[in-house]
């Protein structure tokens, strides 16, 4: 279930990293709802992942709007959602730092999602949204939480700098 993650030419392989999240996903979440399974493979190519972009981040600075950057945010928000989705699904929300935590999860796989192709059908971010919303309303409101978003129109280059400020803080937390 581990796997180590190739890194080419100074830049993570995404497709490797999409087949790897996708086959845990359907393993363990579509299929069984293995929750502590799905967090476990999520969580191992959770943490190659903030470390690959971190470095790379920390080296090169935030990196500019093009394809790849493109694919990896999409690949990595739908990574960083699935992964705090099996660890709510584990968890029964004792702190407020808990909360926090979920919330902040769930905001930033959205802010993630590639802006070009959000809309009001976007599937990922319904779903999103749902997770959020079964925590905490935004602003005390159904759905204004999908609408923040949508209204945002993060840049990409937005984007790249919310996942580094969240991976850097969540380096913190887990060391």
């Amino acid at each position: 279930m581990f796997t180590q993650l190739e890194i080419k030419n100074d830049l993570l392989n995404v497709a490797q990293l999409q087949e790897k999240v996708d086959e845990i996903i359907f393993d363990y979440i579509d299929t069984s709802q293995n929750w502590g399974k799905a967090f476990k493979g999520l969580n191992n190519l959770f943490q190659q992942t903030l470390q690959f972009f971190v470095k790379y981040v920390d080296e090169n600075g935030i990196p500019n709007a093009n394809v790849y950057w493109s694919l990896y945010l999409d690949v990595v928000g739908r990574l960083v959602y699935f992964k705090t989705l099996a660890e709510r699904n584990l968890s029964d929300l004792k702190t407020d730092e808990d909360v926090d935590n979920f919330i902040e999860g769930f905001e930033v796989a959205a802010n993630c999602l590639p802006h070009e192709n959000l809309n009001d059908e976007h599937e990922l971010l319904d779903e999103i949204c749902e997770s959020y919303e079964g925590i905490q309303l935004f602003e005390g409101e159904r759905g204004k939480f999908k609408k923040s978003i949508l209204e945002k129109n993060t840049s990409m280059t937005g984007s790249l700098s919310i996942l580094y400020n969240y991976f850097i803080k969540f380096s913190k937390v887990t060391h």
